[in-house]
């Protein structure tokens, strides 16, 4: 229940998977406050997006608008607290930018 809680999945606007020429070659990031707490790129997930589709389908129907959350970069877990700035980017274009409340 650690992830389960009020205004636990902030979310953006969708942007197309055609606004990215690779989905194995993703850089993202998140900053809490301004420091840097999880830094990668879709080339070190254990599982690419259309195997985790695949498999998730086994399982139960997908909808258009589901989302699929695929879990923490191994170096980027942490603690946020009300009054954390957060800002998360995707190859460097700045998403999602909030404070918690």
């Amino acid at each position: 229940m650690a992830k389960y809680f009020d205004g636990a999945a902030p979310i953006f606007g969708f942007k197309s998977i055609t606004d990215y020429q690779d989905l194995a070659d993703i850089n993202f990031n998140l900053k809490i406050n301004g420091k840097e707490k999880q830094k990668s790129n879709t080339a070190f997930m254990i599982h690419d997006f259309a195997d985790i589709i695949v498999f998730i389908s086994e399982y139960m129907t997908l909808q258009p608008g589901d989302l699929i959350f695929t879990g923490t970069p191994a170096l980027g877990k942490g603690e946020i607290f009300k009054g954390d700035q957060l800002q998360c980017s995707i190859n460097g274009e700045l998403l999602l930018d909030f404070k918690m409340i």
